[in-house]
Parts: structure tokens; sequence; C-alpha cells
């Protein structure tokens, strides 16, 4: 999985860019420095941007985000970011992942994916009553991979109500994570619950696998 990194101002204007983020928007660097974020955002992803500049407070935790570049050729690249602001001068740290090899699912079809599998977890609740469609490892991991994907903050109680489970067991439940490596254990999980790099490549190959098996339904139909 490629990556990259590109440092802005609190403003959203490019200062730094290194090879890696070039090759992901297919600009030279006297393209891309001095210009700001919106020039180089899909526009259906603008408001995602500008909501999240919102969230980076100083002293904030980073944000994660997924979202889609623009390309010279008028096409969309979409990527997974991760935002850091630092104090003194006052920029942000972008780093960036995506997948450009025409295989593997590209970050806002995984996106999709994690909605699929919410919408029908709603319709089994909706069909059968929640006390017949509980999953609450399932819902937790994909309540937290939703935050992080739409650069929402989610703690313990936010995700409780998510999976539909009391606070302590999904206390327990994210204990169990933590311990297990898939869930990130250096932050404060009442406020800030984030998938560890181990964890989000197993979600993620876990939503290859439900869009890889969405595309053959429709090739069969």
């Amino acid at each position: 999985m490629p990556a990259a990194h590109c440092v802005s101002s609190l403003e959203g204007t490019i200062l730094h860019a290194d090879q890696g983020f070039l090759d992901l928007l297919k600009r030279r660097e006297d393209e891309v420095i001095g210009i700001s974020y919106r020039q180089i955002t899909d526009p259906r992803d603008l408001e995602r941007s500008a909501d999240m500049l919102a969230l980076l407070k100083e002293g904030a935790a980073p944000v994660r985000l997924q979202k889609r570049y623009l390309r010279p050729d008028g096409t969309s690249i979409a990527a997974n970011l991760l935002v850091t602001r630092f104090s003194g001068p006052d920029r942000l740290i972008s780093t960036l992942f995506w997948h450009d090899n025409g295989r593997d699912p590209p970050p806002a079809r995984l996106w999709e994916a994690a909605l699929r599998i919410r919408h029908v977890h709603d319709a089994r609740i909706r069909l059968f009553g929640a006390d017949l469609s509980t999953d609450p490892i399932g819902s937790v991991l994909i309540g937290i991979y939703l935050a992080e994907a739409e650069g929402r903050s989610i703690g313990l109680s936010k995700i409780a109500t998510y999976a539909g489970i009391a606070n302590s067991t999904a206390a327990r439940w994210i204990e169990v994570l933590q311990q297990r490596g898939i869930v990130e254990g250096e932050h404060d999980a009442t406020i800030d619950l984030r998938l560890s790099q181990s964890g989000l490549d197993r979600v993620e190959a876990m939503l290859a696998t439900v869009y890889e098996a969405g595309d053959a339904a429709v090739m069969l139909a």
C-alpha cells in the first residue's frame, strides 16, 4: 500500500509534500505547493474535509478520514488520512495511505462495505428484534472503523450505544480487543477508541471480502 506525507497550514494551504503525495495526485511539486486542499479535493468530500479541519483544535487527538483527491485528468483517487496538529508554528501533518494497483478496493469502497454491514444489522434489528440481532464484536469494530473513516471521535459510551450493549459489556470487549492488539491501548477508551494498524488491516480485509462478494453478486445477476 503506497504512503505519503504533506504539511499544511491550519487553513489547509499545502506547504510541503513528499514524492509520495505528488505521485498520489499525479502532479508536479510546483502545482501543489501553495494551493488550498479545496483545489485538489473531490467536491463530494469538501464538506467532510472542512468538518475535519474544524475538529483539529489545539491539543486535539489526531483525526482519521477517508477522502477523494482530484487528479489532472479529472479522475479521483481515494485515500486514508491521519491528520495531526502541531504547534510552534501551527501546522497540520497528514499521513496518507491508498490502493492504486487496480486490484484492492479503494478506501471509499471499503467505507461503503462497512455501511452495507451496518444497514444489514439495522434491518435485522427491525425485522427480528434487538435480542435476536446481537453481534457485539462486529458492531464495535464497524462502529470504530466508520467513526475513523468519517473523521469522528467515538468513545466507550457511544460505541456501547452503537452496538446496542451495556457500557460495562462494551468495556469488557474493548479490553479483549486491546489485549489482542486490534484496538489501540494507549488512548483513553472513554473518549477516543481507535483501531491499531493491525486491527485496521484486518477490518479492511474483512470489508474487502464484503465488497468483492457484492461485485460477484452483480456479475452473476
